[in-house]
């Protein structure tokens, strides 16, 4: 049976911490809209891949206003976002077939490596499942209450996106009721009973949620293009 990629793109958030009326994903940088950004350079990784963007029902025109920032020779899936994250993606699976594989994607990191994206898809044909992951470079501790308790970050690692998945695998992980436990898909799927293998993931992969993401990502950017 052939495998084909499928890309979704999860865009629900709201622009509460960047203090904006304009969810974040559609702020602008590099003079176009965050997740067009994205999209375009998902485009250029993989031009084949079947692509799916989640939003709010409410920003459907904020979404049809990126398309033309967005030169793609095909459709791109629209789907619905839910409460959470994990009813978002959920809404999402409706597009999948499960003889894929799966990339899931947050909107406001589009300044992942090709590389990356390349490994993550390999490695999870192999293994199922696969998150991109970096070192941790400053001290962590531990709260409780009033007293804190330093950690030993050598065995602690961020977790990025995309995360990487065969699509029966999701699927099946997808089924289970939602539990606040489920921060990210490898979360919801960890918690069905599958083991999640880990990639390298890229320093300046950063999630934008704050004016001063913005700032870094346009300076990233800049030296890319």
């Amino acid at each position: 049976m052939n495998n084909k990629n499928h890309i979704i793109v999860v865009a629900g958030g709201s622009g509460k911490r960047m203090n904006s009326d304009i969810p974040k994903q559609y702020l602008l940088l590099n003079d176009m809209p965050i997740i067009a950004n994205t999209f375009n350079r998902l485009q250029k990784v993989d031009k084949n891949a079947i692509l799916t963007v989640v939003i709010a029902e409410k920003d459907k025109s904020l979404w049809d206003s990126c398309e033309k920032f967005i030169p793609f020779h095909k459709k791109i899936n629209v789907a619905f976002g839910g409460p959470e994250r994990f009813h978002s993606v959920k809404s999402a699976l409706s597009f999948v077939q499960p003889n894929e594989v799966v990339a899931i994607h947050d909107s406001v990191r589009p300044l992942f490596s090709s590389k990356m994206i390349i490994e993550g898809l390999q490695a999870a044909l192999i293994y199922g499942s696969v998150v991109p992951v970096v070192e941790m470079t400053e001290s962590v501790r531990k709260i409780n209450g009033a007293i804190s308790k330093s950690m030993d970050r050598k065995n602690l690692r961020l977790c990025q996106t995309p995360q990487f998945f065969k699509a029966d695998i999701l699927l099946d992980a997808y089924r289970q009721t939602y539990c606040t436990s489920f921060t990210d898909d490898a979360s919801v799927v960890e918690a069905a009973g599958y083991s999640i293998r880990m990639i390298n993931g890229n320093s300046e992969n950063i999630k934008i949620t704050t004016q001063n993401d913005l700032v870094f990502a346009e300076a990233i950017i800049s030296k890319i293009i």
